[in-house]
């Protein structure tokens, strides 16, 4: 093989490689999704709370119970400081963690921690169930949530026995307004 060959060669080995890299970079980009993660803003008009989806970054994956779970977990860790100034907040107690999450017959099943339960009230137990139901249904093949704490089906939710929670809930049950907010 000649000079002028080896060098036409490699000249066009390098060229692939570089687009291999060029077109892996344009895919990794892509791949790069997003999800709603519903937190609370009260209403004045109507004196109540509605729920707010914002925007969490996912690094790629198609696995919708990863994607539950990392939403899910975004959404115990609370708003960021730009969106508590915004008006935004959560009633997700601090210490709560999420144990599992897993996907059967169109049913998300999230197994929290006891400390999911913490705090008390009606309104505070329903804005949070509210919160959990519409951050984990946001996937449309998934349309109910079933609660569990650590690994048990619950009766009711919270320590007072507040809320009903034995089957699995929609977002039906739930009477929200959403609202978007712009900017940021």
């Amino acid at each position: 093989m000649k000079v002028k060959e080896k060098i036409v060669l490699y000249g066009l080995l390098g060229l692939l490689v570089v687009l291999a890299l060029y077109f892996m970079f344009i895919r990794e980009v892509r791949a790069q999704k997003s999800v709603s993660v519903f937190f609370l803003a009260y209403n004045e008009e109507t004196q109540s709370s509605c729920l707010v989806p914002v925007k969490r970054p996912i690094s790629r994956t198609n696995n919708t119970e990863e994607k539950i779970q990392i939403a899910i977990t975004a959404l115990l860790e609370g708003p960021d400081e730009k969106e508590k100034a915004a008006g935004l907040s959560s009633v997700m107690p601090e210490n709560a963690s999420l144990l599992e999450v897993e996907l059967k017959d169109n049913i998300v099943f999230l197994d929290f921690s006891k400390e999911i339960e913490q705090g008390g009230g009606t309104v505070l137990m329903m804005d949070r169930l509210a919160q959990i139901v519409y951050t984990a249904t946001q996937f449309s093949s998934y349309g109910k949530v079933q609660m569990l704490i650590n690994g048990k089906t619950i009766k009711y939710f919270s320590g007072e026995g507040i809320t009903e929670v034995e089957e699995p809930m929609d977002r039906k049950e739930f009477n929200y307004t959403i609202k978007t907010i712009t900017g940021g």
